[in-house]
């Protein structure tokens, strides 16, 4: 008898062997003979092979053996005694189930099991359990109840002693948790789990766990647009599930990554040849499981479509609501059939028979739980909005638009990688495109502010309003592009020096933005950012589509606080205007173009204020300059025959999410003006003149003693610093010089003090630094504007008087001196600029805006510098 047992411990042990070493056919040739004579075997030895053979029959897809064998290992384990045994026979029965499909089987399989292990007494064995019934949960699609299982599973884990099986089971829970993050878009959270999983997986040797972790972050990453490296995921995943002999698993990662190709395939043949091939490769490798063989189906409707065979198209998606509807018992077959109806209408869509397709859509928005998985729910949203609004249904159009719009805002904003917060965007940009869209035509001005703002400058809002403070790591980059930066100016520099600045910058640039993102918590408080404007005063938004830079919306907020939104399409005439500006063509801003600026003035700005400011009162204006102001002199646009400058006194902000943010901010009492002035710099003598006639107290620097005092110059009531800046050169503004956080004054030759430098500095309430280009800024959705003005506002200053564009020495130390005449009077910042600009024009006019308008002030214009208590 015992060696008969020990001879069994043997060949099972010999088949452990195998399968680790994920050979499956040898393990079941070892197994086989066992099988064969039923009697030749005890109970409970019996139960022992049985329930080898069904997870190995289960691991090879022979489904309706293993269920066979595990039933039979069920029926042996009811003995007394066989506690442990039956409670890893309905374990993996459970398993198999899921396998099949039979998802309500599955449960109570499960539920039996860990009734017994709780008997039992088992921590170990409790875990397993509660991970599997999670499992089952989330293909289901019940995906609260399989969160609170796995976090229960998770304090079970957490009390068994330390083992392989408890690391293995602790990075198999993690790897559950990361779905249901990933299922609510907690992206970053499900990333972080997955890490730990894979690392857990590593430490044992698990390759399939591994691949399960691996096609996890593959998931993640494609949620979040970043396809290059889900695709990296997929492929290591997708050979680690056929080397272990996991037809399924690979099945379902051939299939992920057609997904993943799927809207390229509309483009390159190619591509959507490669995409028909893994479907068809997921249904040859997972054809047993029918979740897996509808989803794949559907993948080739939809490839059908693109291809213009509709008929074929229609017939797939037959198919597919006829395996759903053969899935009795499967509760997630709802949501199937939802992806279903969706394809069908747009399949009727591309019929152009717009009723079929709207009853359709509402069909699958109908078959989605609250609950479920938002993705979904969002695309159908979309969707079903978009034939709305072409059958002019707009207040129900604006209904599903918002509710897809907000669907992926909440989980966009919440991306702390803020490479990964631009590609979610720009993967979803549609749906805010086309919620602005719906609330314009619905004249609902509220909505489109709130649409207008979200994702611009979020990041940098939340910051500022927290107070927060950058971490060493990004003051060891600054410090290491300095030194950089010195090495390069050596005539020993080596060659690649260059290349090394550039990747310095870009990882600076992540980490600033990593850092400014660790501060939100929640959408932007539409009513602060009115109760914030000054009184009397009116905001202006204007921005454009990033897919149509002519299609501009334009939203006006009263001093009342009403909203107006309206959308005008952009004479092609006006956009090569502004063009012109974005690509810094020499000498732009001083060529004759009053033309061009009433031309502007006419689309930007819409008629009711136009009425507004014409009819006097010089109000406080905010202009939110979105992706389509940004290089502009703002203050020379024209509107019936005068510049703005002439009736309303003008801050700038990039986005109007900032401007509660620094208007908050309490004024500080500062002492003195810290002020640096270039003597190559035309009009130099004549602005130190101005500034020490209004400023009594004015502390004159070199440039070595300016970083020294600029390090902490919260005490000064205002910086000044004239000096050359850098000229930005054509191309991307993400990768040209002098823009970005290496946007810089030039304090000599080769000498820059750049936006990067200030960031680690400490500001008083304002920097002035009228210098050519300095206030220029790259504004893009979903990516926060750095450069010379945020970076000083990051530093504390409350606004920034700089220089959009090339400016003249000569006129802006003239504009100067009235400029610090006014502002040492008590008068705000926005309106001592506006009577140095209005009076200097009024004298000269015409004249181009390079002479007079460059100058802008970003930030909280409106709060005059406090005089010093002392």
């Amino acid at each position: 008898m015992a060696r008969g047992l020990d001879q069994l411990d043997a060949v099972l042990a010999q088949v452990t062997s195998l399968v680790d070493a994920h050979r499956l056919p040898a393990a079941e040739a070892l197994l086989k003979p066992l099988m064969a004579d039923p009697d030749a075997l005890p109970a409970h030895q019996r139960v022992r092979v049985l329930l080898e053979w069904g997870w190995l029959q289960g691991a090879m897809q022979r489904t309706g053996e293993a269920r066979k064998a595990l039933a039979e290992a069920i029926t042996l384990a009811e003995r007394p005694g066989q506690g442990a045994l039956l409670c890893e026979a309905l374990r993996e029965a459970g398993i198999v189930a899921r396998y099949d499909g039979d998802l309500l089987a599955s449960d109570r399989f499960l539920e039996r099991s860990e009734q017994v292990a709780r008997e039992l007494g088992g921590y170990l064995e409790v875990g397993q359990v509660l991970a599997e019934r999670a499992k089952t949960a989330h293909h289901a699609a019940e995906f609260v109840k399989a969160r609170d299982l796995l976090l229960d599973a998770r304090e079970t884990a957490e009390r068994c002693s330390e083992s392989e099986a408890r690391i293995l089971l602790l990075a198999g829970i993690d790897s559950e948790l990361a779905v249901s993050a990933r299922l609510s878009r907690d992206f970053d959270t499900a990333r972080d789990l997955l890490a730990r999983a894979l690392d857990g997986y590593r430490h044992i040797g698990r390759r399939v766990g591994a691949a399960n972790a691996h096609r996890e972050l593959g998931a993640v990453l494609a949620q979040v647009g970043n396809k290059g490296e889900a695709r990296e995921h997929f492929t290591v995943a997708f050979s680690g599930y056929l080397r272990a002999g996991r037809r399924m698993g690979a099945a379902q990662v051939a299939r992920r990554m057609a997904d993943l190709d799927l809207l390229d395939a509309t483009r390159d043949a190619a591509v959507a040849r490669r995409v028909r091939r893994r479907y068809l490769q997921a249904l040859r490798l997972g054809s047993g499981e029918p979740v897996n063989r509808a989803l794949s189906t559907l993948g080739l409707a939809r490839l059908a479509r693109f291809d213009g065979n509709l008929d074929a198209a229609a017939a797939l998606v037959d198919e597919v609501v006829q395996q759903y509807n053969a899935m009795q018992g499967v509760q997630n077959v709802a949501r199937g059939l939802s992806q279903a109806a969706m394809e069908a209408g747009l399949i009727a869509r591309a019929r152009d028979d717009r009723p079929a397709a709207i009853a359709r859509f509402r069909d699958a928005l109908a078959a989605l739980q609250v609950a479920d998985d938002p993705s979904p729910r969002s695309l159908v949203h979309y969707h079903l909005a978009t034939d709305l609004i072409l059958a002019d249904e707009v207040e129900e159009a604006e209904r599903h638009a918002v509710a897809a719009f907000e669907l992926n805002e909440a989980s966009g904003s919440r991306l702390r990688a803020p490479d990964e917060r631009r590609a979610f965007y720009e993967a979803h940009r549609d749906t805010y495109g086309l919620a602005l869209h719906c609330a314009a035509r619905a004249g609902d001005g509220r909505t489109a502010l709130r649409i207008a703002t979200a994702a611009r400058s979020d990041a940098l809002a939340a910051f500022v309003r927290a107070g927060a403070a950058f971490d060493r790591r990004l003051h060891e980059l600054i410090r290491e592009i300095t030194l950089t930066d010195e090495e390069s100016r050596h005539e020993n520099a080596a060659p690649n020096v260059a290349d090394r600045m550039r990747e310095l910058y870009r990882r600076l640039e992540r980490e600033t933005s990593r850092q400014l993102r660790q501060a939100v918590e929640g959408d932007a408080d539409l009513d602060e950012m009115l109760d914030a404007l000054p009184e009397g005063g009116h905001a202006l938004l204007v921005d454009v589509l990033e897919e149509d830079t002519t299609f501009c919306n334009r939203i006006w907020v009263t001093p009342a606080g009403v909203q107006h939104v309206d959308e005008v399409i952009l004479p092609a005439h006006v956009r090569r205007f502004l063009d012109a500006y974005h690509q810094a063509e020499e000498k732009i801003a001083w060529r004759p173009q009053q033309e061009e600026l009433s031309a502007l003035g006419r689309a930007l700005i819409p008629d009711g204020l136009a009425d507004e400011l014409a009819a006097g009162g010089n109000p406080p204006l905010v202009v939110s300059t979105g992706s389509v102001l940004g290089p502009m002199p703002v203050a020379a646009l024209m509107i019936r025959g005068s510049y703005l400058t002439e009736l309303a006194q003008i801050a700038i902000v990039p986005s109007l999410t900032l401007w509660p943010a620094l208007r908050l901010r309490p004024p500080r009492r500062g002492r003195r003006t810290l002020a640096f002035l270039d003597p190559r710099v035309a009009g130099w003598r004549r602005e130190k003149e101005a500034l020490e006639a209004a400023f009594s107290e004015v502390r004159m620097v070199g440039r070595d003693e300016l970083r020294e005092q600029l390090a902490d110059a919260s005490g000064y009531a205002a910086v000044v610093i004239s000096a050359h800046g850098a000229e930005p050169r054509p191309g991307s503004d993400r990768e040209a010089p002098h823009t970005g956080l290496g946007q810089a004054l030039e304090l000599a030759p080769g000498d820059l003090l750049t936006a990067a430098q200030l960031l680690g500095c400490r500001l008083p309430d304002a920097l002035i630094t009228a210098s050519c280009w300095s206030g220029r800024l790259a504004v893009q959705a979903a990516v926060d504007p750095l450069g010379l003005p945020t970076a000083a506002l990051l530093a504390g200053a409350r606004w920034v008087l700089a220089g959009t564009v090339d400016i003249g020495g000569t006129p802006t130390a003239t504009l100067l001196r009235t400029f610090y005449q006014h502002l040492h009077a008590g008068v705000t910042p926005a309106a001592a600029l506006q009577r140095a600009q209005a009076g200097y024009i009024r004298l000269r006019s015409p004249v181009s805006p390079g002479t007079w308008a460059g100058l802008t002030v970003i930030g909280d214009g409106f709060t005059p510098l406090l005089p010093s208590a002392e």
